[in-house]
């Protein structure tokens, strides 16, 4: 059941989701770097994080029931087969995000330059808030530039817990949805 034909096809499938959703990070990242206004970039973000959860959960769903019709029906495929596979999948995700996050990072000019953005679109954030949730903005913005650069294992190992709850939640669902009792033609009791 976990033969190499099984390992081949959840890294390939964890790869392919994992570049998917590396894309998506990195086009949010950019558009933190834009000179977009900041309703324009928050209504462009909001859309893109959508095709891109209903892309992750679907493709979850499609490459584990993919899987699942592949099995041998002697066999069947338990649910936790299902739920290991997402979770490989995510694991992998999780990886080459973080990875992407860590060049995109190095490509812009350093840690400084990416905390210098995020600083100028909280002020914008704080500049539309009332007054009394200003200092909530400062206090954000002060623990934000106090903060020290975080390791490429720090990084690696927070987007892999991310996609470990977002994919190990879906799935729980997807792997009792593609889950297959195993038949046995000379089955006797």
């Amino acid at each position: 059941m976990f033969g190499k034909s099984f390992w081949q096809q959840v890294l390939r499938d964890g790869a392919v989701l994992g570049l998917v959703m590396a894309a998506s990070h990195l086009f949010e990242s950019f558009m933190l770097f834009g000179n977009m206004s900041l309703s324009g970039m928050s209504l462009v973000v909001t859309i893109e994080m959508l095709i891109a959860a209903i892309f992750f959960v679907w493709f979850l769903y499609r490459s584990t029931k993919r899987r699942s019709l592949e099995a041998d029906p002697q066999f069947g495929f338990p649910y936790s087969t299902g739920l290991l596979y997402v979770f490989v999948m995510s694991v992998l995700s999780g990886v080459l995000v973080g990875l992407s996050h860590i060049i995109y990072i190095s490509a812009i000019g350093g840690y400084g330059a990416y905390v210098d953005a995020v600083i100028v679109r909280f002020e914008q954030m704080a500049a539309l808030m009332p007054a009394d949730n200003s200092a909530l903005f400062d206090q954000m913005i002060d623990q934000l530039t106090a903060s020290e650069k975080p390791s490429v294992m720090q990084t690696i190992i927070s987007s892999v817990d991310n996609y470990i709850i977002s994919g190990g939640f879906m799935g729980l669902i997807i792997a009792a949805v593609v889950r297959r009792e195993p038949k046995r033609d000379n089955f006797t009791e």
